[in-house]
């Protein structure tokens, strides 16, 4: 697509590269003047993303098998992120069935983790999730910008 400039980056799904993906948005971003608040909130993203991959998505594989990948694409007025493992993916249902009760409650309670794809939800334009266990998992971001 005319106007468009496509990025993409893939690592070990271990804690110690997470810091890459999240410097690697902020420096996308910041190459693209991509305003500031906005860059934070696709950090942020990413971070959560890629964090939920480490933890979760290959619990049962091979740590040299375990790979995320991150994908950006910037056109006019519209920054995409895909962030992909091959592990065992996750019961989309169950982030679907979380309510502003689930919410509050975690919060009030301090209770660690579980609002991070929430979060993503919130922040996104547009969020799409396909999952395909050990095949292909997908998490879409798109935001204007």
């Amino acid at each position: 697509m005319k106007n468009s400039k496509a990025f993409l980056i893939s690592f070990p799904a271990q804690k110690k590269y997470l810091q890459i993906a999240r410097e690697f948005v902020r420096e996308i971003c910041t190459i693209h003047d991509i305003h500031e608040e906005m860059a934070e909130d696709l950090v942020y993203i990413v971070g959560e993303a890629a964090s939920n991959v480490v933890k979760h998505a290959y619990r049962d594989m091979p740590e040299e098998k375990a790979v995320v990948e991150i994908g950006l694409k910037l056109e006019p007025h519209l920054f995409t992120m895909t962030i992909t493992d091959y592990g065992k993916g996750f019961d989309e249902k169950k982030y679907h069935e979380l309510n502003f009760e689930d919410i509050k409650s975690k919060v009030k309670n301090r209770h660690k983790g579980g609002l991070g794809l929430f979060m993503i939800d919130r922040l996104a334009d547009k969020l799409t999730i396909t999952i395909d266990p050990y095949h292909k998992n997908e998490l879409t971001v798109v935001k204007k910008i």
